[in-house]
């Protein structure tokens, strides 16, 4: 048995990603998804090995879940953040956002050598950063500047409150990595500096397309929606766990064919 681990969960598509990708396989696994509140990890993560073969962590237990880690990815101890549990003899723990998020701006660009702006300073930003401040030129946008520049600090990079948003115009790829837009009318920041262009990609999956991308449309920018990197980021997490996973566009197709209804409301 698998599931997803977070607070809230009752969102998450994760579920619905699996059962398709275990169909695809034949495989007869099971996989849920367990709202876990913060002051009850501990009790959770006592017997979570006893039940379960594997775990994604999602908010917002990223980074704190990884004090119960025997072995941390080198990817995973870079963004400070794991999203993948997988349980044996002991407990490894991995972060496939990181290919998450690359995987999904390069089906639509070529992020080397572009200028990449990051919305957020969290786990999903930092692993948006891992993706890609080696060979491209990223900076940190975040409300709080100095979580912010801690970041930009850490990595190399640069960092701005999200005050000056005006600098986004100038950026080839834009990254939402906050949760702005789940309630189908917030944006992270005034959209008017959006233009055509530019690659603008939500981390948001609920609703499909977030007001942010609805106006990146209109401006004629290029858009990525967050469930290609929540399919992407899964089946990765499917490959350390079973050593295998299907392809990436075939479960993004059938996943957005059945849930289509409900995730653009």
């Amino acid at each position: 048995m698998f599931a997803v681990i977070g607070h809230p969960i009752k969102h998450s598509l994760s579920p619905e990603l699996h059962k398709i990708a275990f169909k695809m396989m034949n495989l007869d696994y099971c996989y849920t998804k367990v709202d876990v509140p913060p002051e009850k990890l501990d009790t959770f993560m006592k017997s979570a090995n006893i039940i379960f073969k594997g775990l994604n962590v999602t908010i917002p237990h990223k980074e704190k879940i990884l004090r119960y880690c025997n072995r941390v990815d080198p990817l995973a101890e870079e963004v400070k953040a794991t999203n993948t549990l997988k349980f044996g003899d002991i407990v490894e723990c991995y972060n496939t956002d990181v290919k998450g998020v690359r995987l999904s701006i390069e089906d639509v660009t070529d992020p080397k050598g572009k200028r990449v702006a990051i919305i957020g300073a969290g786990g999903a930003a930092r692993a948006a950063v891992v993706a890609f401040y080696r060979d491209a030129e990223v900076a940190i946008f975040n409300r709080t500047y100095e979580k912010g520049k801690r970041i930009g600090e850490e990595f190399g990079i640069k960092a701005y409150p999200l005050s000056e948003y005006e600098k986004l115009k100038d950026y080839d790829i834009i990254i939402n990595a906050t949760p702005v837009g789940m309630d189908g009318k917030s944006v992270p920041f005034p959209p008017e500096v959006l233009r055509k262009g530019q690659v603008v990609m939500d981390m948001v999956y609920r609703p499909l397309y977030t007001p942010l991308l609805l106006t990146a449309m209109r401006k004629g920018a290029t858009v990525v929606n967050g469930l290609k990197m929540l399919v992407i980021q899964g089946l990765e997490s499917e490959k350390i766990w079973i050593g295998k996973a299907p392809t990436w566009r075939h479960v993004y197709s059938k996943l957005l064919a059945s849930l289509s209804p409900i995730i653009t409301s």
